[in-house]
Protein backbone atom coordinates (compact mmCIF):
# COMPACT_ATOMS: atom_id res chain seq x y z
CA UNK A 1 0.00 0.00 0.00
CA UNK A 2 2.87 2.50 0.19
CA UNK A 3 2.82 3.15 -3.27
CA UNK A 4 -0.67 4.34 -3.24
CA UNK A 5 -1.07 7.91 -3.08
CA UNK A 6 -2.42 9.08 0.74
CA UNK A 7 -6.19 10.27 -0.67
CA UNK A 8 -6.47 6.09 -1.92
CA UNK A 9 -5.34 4.60 1.24
CA UNK A 10 -7.37 7.17 3.38
CA UNK A 11 -10.46 6.57 1.45
CA UNK A 12 -9.77 2.50 1.87
CA UNK A 13 -9.30 2.84 5.34
CA UNK A 14 -12.59 4.64 5.33
CA UNK A 15 -14.29 1.40 4.57
CA UNK A 16 -13.29 -0.65 7.57
CA UNK A 17 -14.59 -1.14 10.64
CA UNK A 18 -12.83 -0.13 13.91
CA UNK A 19 -12.59 -3.83 14.58
CA UNK A 20 -10.69 -4.09 11.73
CA UNK A 21 -8.42 -0.95 11.79
CA UNK A 22 -7.28 -1.73 15.11
CA UNK A 23 -5.94 -5.35 13.42
CA UNK A 24 -4.25 -3.10 11.04
CA UNK A 25 -2.09 -1.28 13.63
CA UNK A 26 -0.17 -4.28 14.08
CA UNK A 27 0.76 -5.03 10.85
CA UNK A 28 3.10 -1.42 9.61
CA UNK A 29 4.13 1.20 11.81
CA UNK A 30 3.09 4.02 9.34
CA UNK A 31 -0.35 2.43 9.43
CA UNK A 32 -0.61 2.69 13.28
CA UNK A 33 0.77 6.46 13.01
CA UNK A 34 -2.28 7.25 10.68
CA UNK A 35 -4.10 5.97 12.42
CA UNK A 36 -3.45 7.11 15.94
CA UNK A 37 -1.63 10.42 15.29
CA UNK A 38 -3.29 11.74 12.44
CA UNK A 39 -6.29 14.18 13.25
CA UNK A 40 -7.48 14.35 10.06
CA UNK A 41 -8.25 10.69 9.58
CA UNK A 42 -9.90 10.66 13.05
CA UNK A 43 -12.21 13.68 12.64
CA UNK A 44 -13.32 12.12 8.44
CA UNK A 45 -13.65 8.61 9.72
CA UNK A 46 -15.89 9.31 12.52
CA UNK A 47 -17.99 11.63 9.97
CA UNK A 48 -18.45 9.08 7.89
CA UNK A 49 -18.13 5.61 9.74
CA UNK A 50 -19.33 7.17 13.58
CA UNK A 51 -22.06 9.22 11.83
CA UNK A 52 -25.71 8.21 12.56
CA UNK A 53 -29.04 8.96 12.41
CA UNK A 54 -31.79 8.62 15.83
CA UNK A 55 -35.21 9.04 16.10
CA UNK A 56 -36.90 10.27 19.41
CA UNK A 57 -40.08 11.10 20.26
CA UNK A 58 -40.95 15.09 20.15
CA UNK A 59 -42.84 14.63 23.93
CA UNK A 60 -39.97 13.13 26.50
CA UNK A 61 -39.24 9.48 25.60
CA UNK A 62 -37.55 6.61 27.46
CA UNK A 63 -36.66 5.46 23.92
CA UNK A 64 -34.48 6.01 21.68
CA UNK A 65 -34.28 4.30 17.97
CA UNK A 66 -30.31 4.41 16.42
CA UNK A 67 -30.05 4.30 12.67
CA UNK A 68 -26.09 3.71 11.31
CA UNK A 69 -25.14 5.13 8.11
CA UNK A 70 -23.03 2.18 6.89
CA UNK A 71 -22.88 -1.34 7.45
CA UNK A 72 -26.34 -3.36 8.44
CA UNK A 73 -30.43 -1.87 8.32
CA UNK A 74 -30.79 -3.49 11.22
CA UNK A 75 -31.74 -0.65 13.83
CA UNK A 76 -31.14 -0.51 17.50
CA UNK A 77 -32.95 0.67 20.32
CA UNK A 78 -32.43 1.72 23.54
CA UNK A 79 -34.79 2.30 26.68
CA UNK A 80 -33.43 4.40 29.35
CA UNK A 81 -34.23 5.15 33.18
CA UNK A 82 -35.85 8.65 32.56
CA UNK A 83 -37.55 9.95 30.06
CA UNK A 84 -35.67 12.01 28.14
CA UNK A 85 -36.02 15.57 24.92
CA UNK A 86 -33.39 16.07 22.66
CA UNK A 87 -33.73 19.71 21.87
CA UNK A 88 -30.79 20.11 19.24
CA UNK A 89 -27.45 18.20 17.67
CA UNK A 90 -24.60 20.37 16.98
CA UNK A 91 -20.94 19.41 15.99
CA UNK A 92 -20.69 16.04 17.79
CA UNK A 93 -23.04 17.60 21.27
CA UNK A 94 -26.75 17.05 22.19
CA UNK A 95 -28.63 19.34 24.00
CA UNK A 96 -31.18 17.38 26.11
CA UNK A 97 -33.98 18.02 28.41
CA UNK A 98 -34.92 15.40 31.44
CA UNK A 99 -36.02 16.88 35.05
CA UNK A 100 -33.06 19.52 33.89
CA UNK A 101 -31.48 20.75 31.06
CA UNK A 102 -27.89 19.25 29.97
CA UNK A 103 -25.25 19.37 27.57
CA UNK A 104 -23.18 16.21 26.55
CA UNK A 105 -20.88 15.05 24.50
CA UNK A 106 -21.02 11.33 24.03
CA UNK A 107 -17.45 10.99 22.60
CA UNK A 108 -15.62 12.45 25.93
CA UNK A 109 -18.51 11.32 27.87
CA UNK A 110 -18.49 14.95 29.25
CA UNK A 111 -21.64 16.83 30.23
CA UNK A 112 -23.08 19.37 31.80
CA UNK A 113 -26.38 20.12 33.69
CA UNK A 114 -27.77 23.74 33.41
CA UNK A 115 -30.26 25.79 35.40
CA UNK A 116 -33.00 26.90 33.17
CA UNK A 117 -35.42 27.84 35.84
CA UNK A 118 -33.26 31.32 35.98
CA UNK A 119 -33.74 31.95 32.60
CA UNK A 120 -36.46 34.67 31.09
CA UNK A 121 -37.19 33.35 27.55
CA UNK A 122 -36.69 29.44 28.29
CA UNK A 123 -40.31 27.78 27.94
CA UNK A 124 -41.98 27.26 31.22
CA UNK A 125 -41.84 23.57 31.86
CA UNK A 126 -44.95 22.73 34.46
CA UNK A 127 -44.37 18.99 34.41
CA UNK A 128 -40.49 19.28 35.22
CA UNK A 129 -39.71 16.70 32.29
CA UNK A 130 -41.28 17.98 28.81
CA UNK A 131 -40.70 21.06 26.82
CA UNK A 132 -44.14 21.66 25.09
CA UNK A 133 -42.79 21.12 21.07
CA UNK A 134 -44.90 24.05 19.74
CA UNK A 135 -42.09 25.50 21.53
CA UNK A 136 -39.22 23.73 20.84
CA UNK A 137 -38.66 25.89 18.01
CA UNK A 138 -37.83 28.92 20.24
CA UNK A 139 -34.60 27.03 21.85
CA UNK A 140 -31.36 27.14 19.39
CA UNK A 141 -27.99 25.54 20.24
CA UNK A 142 -24.62 25.73 18.59
CA UNK A 143 -21.19 24.94 18.76
CA UNK A 144 -18.40 27.21 17.76
CA UNK A 145 -14.92 26.31 16.64
CA UNK A 146 -11.94 27.69 18.49
CA UNK A 147 -9.16 25.98 17.22
CA UNK A 148 -8.33 22.76 15.57
CA UNK A 149 -9.22 20.64 18.85
CA UNK A 150 -11.28 23.33 21.39
CA UNK A 151 -15.36 23.96 20.85
CA UNK A 152 -17.54 26.14 22.92
CA UNK A 153 -21.17 25.86 23.05
CA UNK A 154 -23.89 28.41 23.25
CA UNK A 155 -27.87 27.66 23.47
CA UNK A 156 -30.25 30.97 22.42
CA UNK A 157 -33.53 31.86 22.89
CA UNK A 158 -35.79 33.98 21.20
CA UNK A 159 -39.28 35.01 21.90
CA UNK A 160 -41.80 37.24 20.34
CA UNK A 161 -43.61 39.80 21.76
CA UNK A 162 -46.13 42.46 20.39
CA UNK A 163 -44.55 45.30 19.05
CA UNK A 164 -46.52 49.12 19.38
CA UNK A 165 -47.34 48.81 15.63
CA UNK A 166 -50.19 47.02 14.80
CA UNK A 167 -49.46 43.65 13.13
CA UNK A 168 -45.38 44.08 14.20
CA UNK A 169 -43.56 41.50 16.30
CA UNK A 170 -40.72 42.25 18.51
CA UNK A 171 -37.81 39.44 19.13
CA UNK A 172 -35.96 39.12 22.04
CA UNK A 173 -32.74 36.78 22.75
CA UNK A 174 -31.00 35.18 25.80
CA UNK A 175 -27.62 33.42 25.38
CA UNK A 176 -26.52 31.07 27.56
CA UNK A 177 -22.25 29.23 27.61
CA UNK A 178 -22.07 27.48 30.50
CA UNK A 179 -22.69 29.74 33.15
CA UNK A 180 -25.43 31.81 33.18
CA UNK A 181 -28.51 33.16 31.26
CA UNK A 182 -28.05 36.87 30.03
CA UNK A 183 -30.64 38.64 27.95
CA UNK A 184 -29.00 40.44 24.82
CA UNK A 185 -29.34 44.21 23.90
CA UNK A 186 -30.15 43.79 20.18
CA UNK A 187 -33.91 43.00 19.23
CA UNK A 188 -35.41 42.99 16.03
CA UNK A 189 -39.24 44.11 14.95
CA UNK A 190 -40.46 43.06 11.87
CA UNK A 191 -43.77 41.89 9.96
CA UNK A 192 -45.55 39.62 12.10
CA UNK A 193 -44.90 35.59 11.07
CA UNK A 194 -44.85 32.49 13.21
CA UNK A 195 -41.63 30.04 12.86
CA UNK A 196 -42.03 27.17 10.87
CA UNK A 197 -44.02 24.31 12.14
CA UNK A 198 -41.79 21.94 13.81
CA UNK A 199 -38.79 23.13 12.28
CA UNK A 200 -35.60 23.58 14.09
CA UNK A 201 -33.54 26.53 14.05
CA UNK A 202 -30.17 25.79 11.80
CA UNK A 203 -26.86 27.11 12.65
CA UNK A 204 -24.15 27.73 10.01
CA UNK A 205 -21.25 30.55 9.36
CA UNK A 206 -21.63 31.57 12.84
CA UNK A 207 -25.30 32.56 13.20
CA UNK A 208 -28.36 30.72 14.12
CA UNK A 209 -31.63 31.30 11.61
CA UNK A 210 -35.11 30.39 12.02
CA UNK A 211 -37.33 29.73 9.20
CA UNK A 212 -40.80 31.76 9.31
CA UNK A 213 -43.93 30.70 7.73
CA UNK A 214 -43.29 33.75 5.56
CA UNK A 215 -40.62 32.58 4.00
CA UNK A 216 -38.20 35.26 6.04
CA UNK A 217 -35.47 34.19 7.98
CA UNK A 218 -34.38 35.29 11.72
CA UNK A 219 -30.70 35.29 11.95
CA UNK A 220 -28.79 36.01 15.23
CA UNK A 221 -24.85 35.95 14.90
CA UNK A 222 -23.10 33.97 18.16
CA UNK A 223 -19.92 35.89 18.21
CA UNK A 224 -21.68 40.42 17.33
CA UNK A 225 -24.67 38.92 19.21
CA UNK A 226 -26.27 40.96 16.93
CA UNK A 227 -29.69 39.71 15.39
CA UNK A 228 -31.65 40.93 11.85
CA UNK A 229 -34.24 39.45 9.44
CA UNK A 230 -33.05 38.03 5.94
CA UNK A 231 -35.97 38.67 3.59
CA UNK A 232 -36.68 36.18 1.47
CA UNK A 233 -39.56 33.90 -0.80
CA UNK A 234 -39.89 30.53 -0.91
CA UNK A 235 -38.82 28.92 -4.04
CA UNK A 236 -42.56 27.27 -4.86
CA UNK A 237 -45.94 27.70 -3.42
CA UNK A 238 -46.29 26.48 -0.32
CA UNK A 239 -46.64 22.36 0.09
CA UNK A 240 -48.86 20.06 1.76
CA UNK A 241 -45.70 17.81 2.58
CA UNK A 242 -43.65 19.01 5.12
CA UNK A 243 -40.30 21.17 3.92
CA UNK A 244 -37.06 20.72 5.41
CA UNK A 245 -35.12 23.65 6.90
CA UNK A 246 -31.04 22.36 6.90
CA UNK A 247 -27.53 23.33 6.07
CA UNK A 248 -24.51 21.85 4.19
CA UNK A 249 -21.22 23.34 2.81
CA UNK A 250 -21.57 26.36 4.83
CA UNK A 251 -24.88 27.52 3.60
CA UNK A 252 -28.59 27.56 3.98
CA UNK A 253 -30.95 24.39 2.65
CA UNK A 254 -34.09 23.95 1.78
CA UNK A 255 -35.24 20.21 0.86
CA UNK A 256 -38.94 21.01 -1.32
CA UNK A 257 -40.70 17.68 -1.09
CA UNK A 258 -43.40 16.95 -4.04
CA UNK A 259 -44.99 13.43 -4.51
CA UNK A 260 -42.36 12.97 -7.76
CA UNK A 261 -39.44 14.87 -7.14
CA UNK A 262 -37.49 16.52 -4.61
CA UNK A 263 -36.08 19.81 -4.61
CA UNK A 264 -32.73 21.10 -2.88
CA UNK A 265 -32.60 24.75 -2.68
CA UNK A 266 -29.51 26.62 -1.36
CA UNK A 267 -29.63 30.17 -0.18
CA UNK A 268 -27.09 32.29 -2.37
CA UNK A 269 -26.35 36.40 -1.21
CA UNK A 270 -27.63 35.94 1.91
CA UNK A 271 -26.44 39.45 2.81
CA UNK A 272 -27.55 41.05 -0.65
CA UNK A 273 -29.79 39.75 -2.43
CA UNK A 274 -31.03 36.35 -0.97
CA UNK A 275 -32.56 34.18 -3.09
CA UNK A 276 -33.35 30.45 -2.79
CA UNK A 277 -31.29 28.92 -5.93
CA UNK A 278 -32.14 25.58 -7.10
CA UNK A 279 -28.98 23.19 -6.46
CA UNK A 280 -30.29 19.53 -7.26
CA UNK A 281 -33.49 17.61 -8.39
CA UNK A 282 -34.08 13.95 -6.67
CA UNK A 283 -36.55 11.53 -8.08
CA UNK A 284 -38.67 10.57 -5.19
CA UNK A 285 -38.69 6.84 -4.20
CA UNK A 286 -42.30 6.59 -2.97
CA UNK A 287 -43.52 8.15 -6.13
CA UNK A 288 -45.42 5.10 -7.40
CA UNK A 289 -46.27 3.18 -3.62
CA UNK A 290 -50.10 2.20 -4.07
CA UNK A 291 -50.37 1.39 -0.39
CA UNK A 292 -48.52 4.49 0.97
CA UNK A 293 -49.85 6.09 4.12
CA UNK A 294 -47.20 8.90 4.51
CA UNK A 295 -44.02 10.51 3.86
CA UNK A 296 -41.69 12.86 4.23
CA UNK A 297 -37.71 13.87 4.21
CA UNK A 298 -35.91 14.09 7.80
CA UNK A 299 -32.28 14.86 7.63
CA UNK A 300 -30.07 16.08 5.16
CA UNK A 301 -25.86 16.58 4.67
CA UNK A 302 -23.47 16.61 2.00
CA UNK A 303 -23.57 13.17 1.17
CA UNK A 304 -27.37 11.88 2.35
CA UNK A 305 -31.21 12.62 1.74
CA UNK A 306 -33.07 10.75 4.51
CA UNK A 307 -36.44 10.08 3.34
CA UNK A 308 -39.07 8.65 5.97
CA UNK A 309 -42.31 6.18 4.77
CA UNK A 310 -44.89 4.45 5.94
CA UNK A 311 -47.15 2.08 4.02
CA UNK A 312 -49.69 -0.57 4.56
CA UNK A 313 -47.31 -3.58 3.40
CA UNK A 314 -44.39 -2.97 6.24
CA UNK A 315 -44.72 -3.76 9.65
CA UNK A 316 -43.26 -0.11 11.16
CA UNK A 317 -41.57 2.80 8.75
CA UNK A 318 -38.76 2.76 6.75
CA UNK A 319 -36.11 4.90 6.22
CA UNK A 320 -34.68 5.10 2.80
CA UNK A 321 -31.55 6.65 2.15
CA UNK A 322 -30.25 8.65 -0.92
CA UNK A 323 -26.47 8.70 -1.62
CA UNK A 324 -25.72 11.96 -3.45
CA UNK A 325 -22.65 10.86 -5.20
CA UNK A 326 -23.41 7.09 -6.21
CA UNK A 327 -27.12 9.14 -7.54
CA UNK A 328 -29.30 6.40 -6.01
CA UNK A 329 -31.31 5.46 -3.25
CA UNK A 330 -31.12 2.79 -0.80
CA UNK A 331 -32.81 1.24 2.67
CA UNK A 332 -31.05 2.66 5.90
CA UNK A 333 -32.98 1.03 8.61
CA UNK A 334 -36.78 0.65 10.12
CA UNK A 335 -38.03 2.57 13.45
CA UNK A 336 -40.74 -0.68 14.96
CA UNK A 337 -44.22 -0.15 14.87
CA UNK A 338 -44.32 0.26 18.61
CA UNK A 339 -41.99 3.90 18.51
CA UNK A 340 -44.75 7.33 18.97
CA UNK A 341 -44.60 8.20 15.67
CA UNK A 342 -44.83 11.73 16.10
CA UNK A 343 -41.16 12.39 16.81
CA UNK A 344 -37.61 14.09 15.67
CA UNK A 345 -34.99 12.65 13.57
CA UNK A 346 -31.42 13.97 14.56
CA UNK A 347 -28.00 13.85 12.17
CA UNK A 348 -25.20 12.88 14.75
CA UNK A 349 -21.34 13.01 14.28
CA UNK A 350 -19.20 12.00 17.43
CA UNK A 351 -16.40 14.50 18.01
CA UNK A 352 -13.35 14.26 20.38
CA UNK A 353 -12.81 18.37 20.35
CA UNK A 354 -12.59 19.25 23.99
CA UNK A 355 -15.59 21.61 24.55
CA UNK A 356 -15.58 24.44 27.23
CA UNK A 357 -17.57 24.19 30.04
CA UNK A 358 -17.90 20.10 29.93
CA UNK A 359 -16.39 19.50 33.32
CA UNK A 360 -18.11 16.83 34.41
CA UNK A 361 -17.40 13.09 33.03
CA UNK A 362 -19.42 10.06 33.64
CA UNK A 363 -18.90 7.99 36.39
CA UNK A 364 -19.62 3.99 35.70
CA UNK A 365 -20.74 3.80 39.65
CA UNK A 366 -22.83 7.01 39.64
CA UNK A 367 -26.13 6.10 40.86
CA UNK A 368 -27.85 9.28 39.84
CA UNK A 369 -30.98 7.78 37.35
CA UNK A 370 -30.16 10.92 35.56
CA UNK A 371 -26.37 9.89 35.04
CA UNK A 372 -27.44 5.93 34.31
CA UNK A 373 -29.36 7.29 31.43
CA UNK A 374 -27.22 10.06 29.74
CA UNK A 375 -24.65 7.03 29.72
CA UNK A 376 -26.80 4.66 28.15
CA UNK A 377 -27.79 7.40 25.27
CA UNK A 378 -24.05 8.00 25.12
CA UNK A 379 -23.16 4.58 24.77
CA UNK A 380 -25.98 3.88 21.94
CA UNK A 381 -24.62 6.83 19.52
CA UNK A 382 -20.63 6.42 20.16
CA UNK A 383 -20.68 2.66 19.24
CA UNK A 384 -20.06 -0.39 21.07
CA UNK A 385 -17.34 0.63 23.43
CA UNK A 386 -15.91 -3.53 23.62
CA UNK A 387 -14.92 -2.54 20.29
CA UNK A 388 -12.97 0.24 21.44
CA UNK A 389 -11.53 -1.81 24.02
CA UNK A 390 -10.93 -4.34 21.79
CA UNK A 391 -8.66 -1.84 19.42
CA UNK A 392 -6.69 -0.41 22.64
CA UNK A 393 -5.51 -3.78 23.25
CA UNK A 394 -4.81 -4.31 19.74
CA UNK A 395 -2.69 -0.71 19.62
CA UNK A 396 -1.02 -1.94 22.74
CA UNK A 397 0.10 -5.27 22.04
CA UNK A 398 1.65 -4.29 18.50
CA UNK A 399 3.72 -1.30 20.58
CA UNK A 400 4.87 -4.46 22.82
CA UNK A 401 5.79 -6.43 19.89
CA UNK A 402 7.49 -3.35 18.30
CA UNK A 403 9.81 -3.22 21.19
CA UNK A 404 10.33 -6.95 21.67
CA UNK A 405 11.70 -7.04 17.59
CA UNK A 406 14.09 -4.17 18.87
CA UNK A 407 15.38 -5.80 22.17
CA UNK A 408 15.87 -9.01 20.12
CA UNK A 409 17.83 -6.91 17.51
CA UNK A 410 20.05 -5.40 19.74
CA UNK A 411 20.76 -8.79 21.37
CA UNK A 412 21.90 -10.07 18.09
CA UNK A 413 24.46 -7.09 17.58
Amino acid sequence: MDSLPSHLVNEILFRMDLKTLGKMQCTDKSFRSRLSEDPYFKSEYNSRVGSNLFYISSYGSKLVCYLPFFGSTSTRSLETLISYQVLGSCSGLLLLFGQGLCVANPFTKKFRFLDHSKSNLFPMVTNRVVVPWKETTCIGFAVDQIDRTSQRFKIVCVKGSEARNPGETMYQFEINEGDSWRMSKTTVTCRSSNFGKRTRPVYVNGSLHWLRNDGSILAFNLETEKARLVSTKFPQEPSTVKTLFAATDNKLTLIWPTNEVIYVYGLENIFTDPKWVLVRRIGNVVADTKRLIFWNVVAYNRNFLMLREKNHDVSGDVVHQYDLKANKWGVMGYIPKWFCSNGDFYLFTPSSSSVIGLDEKLKPCDDDKRISSLSSIMRLLVGNSSEEKEATQLRKRSIEEEETKLMLKKQRN
